[in-house]
């Protein structure tokens, strides 16, 4: 919740509307984050926590077309 929390923060101070598409700034801190506040107990790496980031990026945009798609979101974002 920390990462949806300072991304909202971030999208407000840039005037963007609510709900509105922040390609990157929606995805990494929601991933980021937790993967952070958790690589002391999970002995995560630099590495594990970038590919984590990285297929959480992917898997999102991913996602969200496929539910887009199947009319289960409004915006295909």
């Amino acid at each position: 919740m920390a990462g949806d929390l300072f991304s909202s923060f971030l999208k407000r101070r840039l005037h963007l509307p609510p709900s509105s598409r922040a390609t990157g700034l929606d995805q990494i801190p929601e991933s980021l984050f937790p993967l952070l506040a958790c690589h002391w107990m999970l002995a995560l790496t630099v590495v594990d926590i970038a590919v984590g980031v990285a297929l959480f990026f992917i898997g999102e945009l991913v996602v969200s077309r496929v539910l887009y798609k199947f009319r289960a979101r409004r915006h295909p974002y």
